[in-house]
């Protein structure tokens, strides 16, 4: 009896020592704690041996969040005991896909979204949790998230924990930029060089310059269909004024309907000369221009850091060819003025409703630890892109998306403000400026006529929801861009 007690005790501590091994070698020390108060709540009794997490994330960020072959959820539930339960939810609002789903712990939310789930009390303020297991949320280098405060909080609440980096990117095609004949041909053209465009203007003159479609060549592919629109319109707008312009005033009043909202609509209808004739059709959306640029058919295209990864994949037709640019911007004097949103990015919310709140907080920790996550972004056919400081060194991810790619990435967020409009019923308010946007791009109304159609249905909107009541949330937000604008002067 003895022997075989030594013997258990001794395969016991193999195990932890097994253990100890791994952890040092695939999870830090935010992940070692996640797993430590974890075992601590079963342990305790507080959590039930058989405990579940109910996870429901889309198709893409399945291989991303629980590994290509799971193996990220198994060892989760090796080191916990604590199993994952996942589901697949669809491509739309999260607010749709928690109110579908009201059993669920954790699932993934875009950062315009925060306002409407907060107000209808669907996911939970992480902050007190956080408080309670020992966390900090930030931005300390040289493993801190990105921007934690742009990402995830909302004023003093935090809503999510920043899983995925989507500031926008400008792609184009370097080999065509650097070509002698192409750098004489626009010389001849505009008696000026060839280069990368600083503002939207020299975005829309050099796009035109490469617009060659009987040659099989569009200018641009530029996403403007139906939905989604406004993603690429907000950084037209806030680039309009040194001192960024804003979606409404203090009184709620809808302030798009103005030069600067105009001038923004027409930018981004502009480029509709330069693109493909079907660009406007429902679907187009970045799994057609991505595609399209990736075939080598497009010699410019926006998008996440995301297109980095697959313009550099092994099938890509532009391997080598492409390079990531600033978005452009505005001359405003002297001044180049350039802001940028952070559009798709799904981050971590912890659904109200859930049986397993505190478990999804710890289970989200673990897998957004410096070592664990570096291990969700290097998945080849995930859409978890990086979002801690550490991921833009690690040497997989710089293969995988490129150096150069990356290294305009962590500028753009410098340029980085708040998406959407920061108030409950951001859903409404985008799909009337998509709308608009849309039917002005088709050339259905002008550029003045949308912002002034859409500045209408904002104020309707604003009084249908209670202006008192979203006073409160403008706030917040405006204070939020406040500080997101303090960190875009560094780009001008």
């Amino acid at each position: 009896m003895v022997k075989n007690q030594w013997a258990r005790q001794l395969a016991g501590m193999l195990c932890l020592a097994f253990m100890l091994c791994a952890s040092q070698v695939f999870a830090g020390e935010q992940a070692e704690r996640a797993i430590a108060a974890t075992n601590a709540m079963i342990a305790s009794g507080e959590v039930r041996r058989d405990a579940v997490i109910k996870v429901a994330f889309k198709s893409g960020n399945i291989a991303a969040l629980l590994g290509p072959a799971l193996e990220l959820q198994q060892e989760w539930e090796q080191r916990t005991g604590v199993m994952i339960n996942a589901r697949v939810i669809p491509q739309q609002p999260a607010l749709l896909n928690l109110k579908a789903n009201p059993d669920i712990d954790l699932t993934v939310a875009r950062t315009n979204e925060f306002p409407d789930l907060l107000d209808q009390g669907l996911v939970e303020d992480l902050l007190p949790m956080a408080k309670q297991f020992g966390f900090s949320i930030d931005g300390k280098p040289p493993t801190g998230y990105i921007r934690p405060r742009l990402q995830g909080y909302l004023g003093e609440r935090l809503v999510a924990v920043p899983a995925d980096g989507d500031v926008m990117l400008l792609y184009l095609r370097r080999d065509l930029l650097e070509s002698p004949v192409e750098k004489a041909a626009f010389r001849k053209a505009f008696g000026r060089e060839l280069e990368v465009p600083r503002t939207w203007q020299e975005y829309d003159r050099l796009v035109g310059f490469f617009h060659r479609p009987q040659q099989g060549l569009h200018g641009v592919a530029e996403q403007r269909e139906r939905t989604g629109g406004w993603m690429f319109w907000m950084p037209r707008y806030y680039s309009q004024a040194e001192q960024m312009p804003r979606l409404f005033d203090d009184k709620l009043k809808a302030q798009i309907d103005s030069p600067a909202g105009i001038a923004a609509t027409e930018s981004y209808i502009r480029v509709i000369r330069h693109s493909p004739a079907d660009i406007l059709a429902d679907g187009k959306d970045y799994s057609y221009t991505m595609p399209l640029f990736m075939q080598g058919k497009a010699f410019a295209s926006i998008f996440t850091v995301a297109g980095a990864k697959l313009l550099n994949s092994a099938n890509s037709s532009v391997r080598g060819k492409f390079m990531a640019v600033p978005i452009p911007g505005t001359m405003q004097g002297k001044t180049l003025v350039r802001r940028n949103v952070p559009i798709y990015g799904n981050n971590l919310v912890v659904s109200t409703r859930g049986a397993q709140r505190k478990l999804a907080f710890l289970f989200t920790m673990w897998l957004t630890d410096p070592d664990i996550s570096v291990r969700t972004v290097g998945v080849k056919g995930g859409f978890t892109d990086p979002f801690r400081w550490n991921h833009l060194n690690d040497a997989r991810i710089r293969e995988l998306y490129t150096a150069d790619a990356l290294a305009v990435f962590a500028r753009e967020w410098e340029a980085a403000v708040s998406p959407g409009t920061g108030l409950p019923g951001d859903g409404d308010y985008l799909e009337v400026l998509d709308q608009n946007l849309w039917l002005a791009a088709g050339g259905r109304q002008s550029a003045a006529e949308a912002m002034r159609r859409t500045a209408q249905e904002w104020d309707k909107i604003t009084q249908r929801n209670g202006r008192e009541k979203l006073s409160s949330w403008l706030k917040i937000f405006n204070d939020g861009l406040t500080v997101s604008e303090a960190g875009s002067k560094a780009t001008r």
